[in-house]
């Protein structure tokens, strides 16, 4: 059974799919801002968080799948507003494909693209490691910390990390947050996620971009130049390295403007890749963009 939350009064026409590894806590201060005019669904992946596991692969086809399950059983509008952040990008845009008839609009925050693999291929392999990309490292590390026992030192790490470091939660929001960073199910999951995502064999078998439905895709990217200077100052990388590595994350996610005609792009001025808690008003915009139409 999937854990979620609905923020605000009547049937859901707003759903989030929220990022690899992320829970309910995250999104809290942006679905609270849009549950004033609208009714949202967040909700935690399967074995994510406080979500049962699920014998299915955690495929983005099966993921969607699931995903309408759920929303099978909550009141929802006709049509639908998704909003899929980072690796939730790459489910959100599945989603959308498989069941096009639901969908008022796909808004995409930072997305995982089906071409991330490009960073493989025109990076070595010292480069990539470098360049920070492959986050599936970083939750090898958290479980096998965690499985020993470590579980202390990781939260005391991970309070000055991504997304702590992006907002001022509060201290309930923060233990969840931590809280989800030592269970061993959800970080086991998220390593699961992280390698099927990126799986040429899985990605074939999505929803290509010549059979993907005309709809209104709002594409939200960060700040190149913010990006550039996180990637200098935690990655230790020199400047012309740093642009390189964002032109491609750029070029790779603006693979989405050629799924649908009426796609659109924005980039965040201030925002590196949690624009859901440093620019919040672009989403909110953006919902009202897609909703007006």
């Amino acid at each position: 059974m999937n854990n979620y939350r609905i923020f605000g009064q009547g049937n859901v026409d707003i759903v989030i799919e929220m990022g690899l590894g992320a829970c309910i806590a995250e999104w809290e201060l942006l679905a609270n801002e849009l549950s004033k005019d609208h009714s949202v669904l967040v909700y935690e992946r399967a074995g994510i968080n406080h979500s049962d596991k699920s014998d299915k692969e955690r495929s983005p086809s099966n993921i969607a799948k699931e995903l309408m399950d759920l929303i099978k059983e909550i009141p929802h509008n006709e049509k639908i507003v998704v909003i899929g952040h980072s690796q939730g990008g790459l489910y959100a845009g599945e989603f959308c494909g498989i069941y096009p008839e639901i969908i008022k609009g796909l808004i995409l925050l930072d997305p995982l693209s089906k071409d991330d693999n490009r960073f493989k291929k025109e990076l070595t392999t010292k480069e990539l490691k470098k360049s920070g990309v492959d986050k599936s490292k970083n939750f090898i590390i958290l479980e096998t910390l965690a499985r020993l026992g470590l579980k202390g030192l990781v939260k005391r790490v991970m309070c000055q990390a991504p997304p702590l470091y992006y907002a001022d939660f509060s201290r309930e929001q923060k233990e969840e947050i931590l809280n989800s960073l030592v269970n061993t199910t959800h970080l086991h999951t998220c390593i699961e996620e992280y390698r099927l995502a990126h799986d040429d064999a899985v990605l074939q078998n999505m929803v290509s971009k010549d059979d993907y439905p005309d709809i209104p895709i709002i594409l939200v990217t960060h700040s190149s130049e913010e990006a550039i200077k996180e990637n200098m100052e935690f990655g230790r990388n020199s400047r012309p390295f740093a642009v390189r590595v964002e032109k491609l994350w750029q070029e790779i996610m603006k693979e989405y403007l050629d799924y649908s005609e009426r796609a659109i792009w924005i980039q965040a001025k201030k925002g590196t890749h949690y624009i859901h808690l440093t620019e919040p008003e672009i989403i909110i915009e953006s919902v009202n963009d897609i909703c007006s139409q």
